[in-house]
């Protein structure tokens, strides 16, 4: 249950906002009596997505490339209770978003992670996209057993299971300094999450204006925002809004080198899978505000040699010792065929199934997606589906990638993909129907693709335009790194953007949703013009 400390510390008001009336909880806290801060201490993550165990993976802020075992919620503990005991100055621990992920979050719907990070001394958490992933009656759920604070300011809550989950914005006073918080969410939020009756106000300037105002006159000194909206975004908003003093980001995975700074607004990013913990240390004048040009940026990796705190680490063995070996998320009814030959001599149904789902997450006309992508090289039976089974299958967790391009450019990348049938490069497809003649072209005009339409959402058929412009959804290894060959989406693609979300927490999300899931026959979206024993069936990775 939420705890009554809280409850008896906030006050209600009435904030008219982006042309909606809330009627909200606000916090204003007190801190014990003790001499004006010096000094301000920010620490966190961002989208720790769930891996409360240590992880192996390239360790940030190293020189060197090398994998290492890192992060885990006990270690984070253990540094931020440190930091908390070697300075008498006020100490923030937040957290930017996407927390609710992975197999804590399936088996325990939210409440073992935000348990353990109120363990850890997390205080406050910006909102992520996939915190709603549940949808928002298991994330208001899973707020209500902590008293960290969640921050909405830019959703539209009123009326809904979230409107006493978490406030608009709040005032907490440490050592006579006042701190106003506000949060952002990415403006993808309606499109790659479930967010049931919640709504985005999506006029991001003018909500961060009305904060800063708001905040200001509340007598605010300091200003955070927590958002989730990448760093990229965050550069912007610092550049088109006066009074944001500092902008703890997240998102876009970023651990940066150092504090970056726009204007006089200090940016940091909460990195990812709670590898590494954010540090940023400045100075405060006479007055309590922040002085720019003291900030002291430190990223301290969450290294396998810090002793685990003792207290979170047995309550996390506690939750450990209660996972399945693979907790069941779904059911399907058919086989899913994850085989090369299935995925890469022709069209496959499972891919099928993957590609028509994020097209529709996504609202795309079109989804590519190389075939090396699905991984596994095995046919799993029909019955229970896994998180285990997804993540084999999504083993490289590739973030999915929105563009817009010219039918022209779509042409040039099919053509490369007839040229790749057989390997892990050939594409499968959502929103067109094709047809591919392998041969070799005789010359530079020749074509293997021989029919191209594309699809409508009610299945109404139509020429491919070579001068209009589609909404095309891909991986960021074929958009952002030209796997494969694939060249073409860089440099024809525009309005690049990166969704932060992967194959399999898509299919996760339709699984929690629907709960069964099956590949259906065949629909001829690809049909080869030549049969699959005149070519060779490349073993490549």
């Amino acid at each position: 249950m939420k705890k009554t400390t809280f409850y008896s510390l906030v006050f209600s008001c009435s904030l008219f906002f982006t042309g909606l009336f809330f009627s909200v909880s606000i916090a204003d806290l007190s801190a014990s009596p003790r001499s004006a801060a010096k000094q301000l201490t920010i620490i966190g993550t961002g989208d720790l997505q769930g891996r409360l165990d240590p992880v192996r993976e390239f360790v940030p802020g190293m020189a060197s490339r090398k994998t290492a075992v890192t992060g885990g919620i006990s270690r984070i503990a253990t540094l931020i209770k440190q930091i908390r005991q070697e300075t008498q100055n006020p100490v923030i621990v937040l957290s930017s978003g996407d927390d609710l992920m992975g197999r804590y979050f399936h088996q325990f719907k939210g409440k073992a992670i935000f348990t353990l990070m109120e363990m850890a001394g997390y205080d406050i958490l910006g909102l992520g996209n996939h915190d709603f992933d549940g949808g928002p009656g298991v994330l208001a759920e899973a707020l209500e057993s902590v008293s960290m604070i969640a921050l909405c300011s830019d959703l539209q809550v009123e009326g809904t299971v979230m409107e006493k989950s978490c406030s608009p914005y709040l005032i907490r006073n440490y050592q006579g300094i006042r701190i106003g918080f506000f949060s952002l969410m990415t403006r993808n939020f309606p499109v790659i999450t479930s967010t049931g009756k919640i709504k985005l106000s999506i006029d991001r300037k003018n909500t961060a204006r009305k904060m800063v105002s708001l905040l200001r006159k509340k007598g605010a000194r300091i200003i955070i925002a927590v958002t989730h909206t990448g760093n990229r975004e965050d550069h912007k908003l610092a550049g088109e809004t006066t009074g944001i003093d500092i902008i703890f980001g997240g998102h876009s995975h970023d651990y940066t080198a150092t504090v970056e700074q726009t204007g006089d607004t200090l940016i940091v990013n909460g990195g990812e899978k709670g590898m590494a913990l954010v540090r940023l240390d400045v100075n405060l004048d006479s007055s309590g505000h922040i002085i720019p040009d003291s900030a002291k940026y430190t990223l301290l990796p969450v290294s396998a040699s810090i002793a685990p705190e003792k207290r979170v680490a047995d309550t996390l063995k506690h939750y450990r010792d209660q996972l399945p070996k693979a907790a069941i998320i779904g059911n399907t009814l058919k086989n899913w065929d994850l085989t090369k030959t299935a995925l890469r001599t022709g069209e496959s149904p499972v891919a099928d199934l993957v590609t028509d789902t994020i097209r529709t997450r996504f609202n795309a006309d079109i989804v590519l997606f190389n075939s090396g992508a699905f991984r596994g090289n095995t046919s799993y039976p029909a019955g229970p589906v896994t998180d285990t089974m997804i993540a084999e299958i999504d083993e490289f967790e590739n973030d999915i990638i929105l563009l817009t391009i010219k039918g022209k450019h779509l042409l040039q990348i099919l053509e490369t993909s007839a040229g790749k049938l057989g390997t892990g490069g050939f594409l499968q497809v959502s929103g067109i129907r094709l047809s591919i003649s392998p041969a070799s072209p005789a010359n530079a005009d020749s074509s293997r693709i021989k029919s191209i339409k594309t699809v409508d959402p009610d299945g109404s058929l139509h020429p491919l335009d070579p001068e209009r412009d589609y909404l095309l959804a891909t991986n960021d290894f074929l958009a952002l790194h030209g796997g494969d060959g694939y060249g073409q989406f860089r440099q024809y693609g525009h309005d690049i953007r990166n969704t932060y979300s992967t194959m399999g927490s898509i299919m996760i999300d339709r699984f929690l949703r629907e709960q069964t899931v099956s590949p259906a026959k065949p629909d001829g979206r690809i049909t080869i013009l030549r049969s699959k024993s005149q070519f060779n069936l490349h073993h490549d990775s």
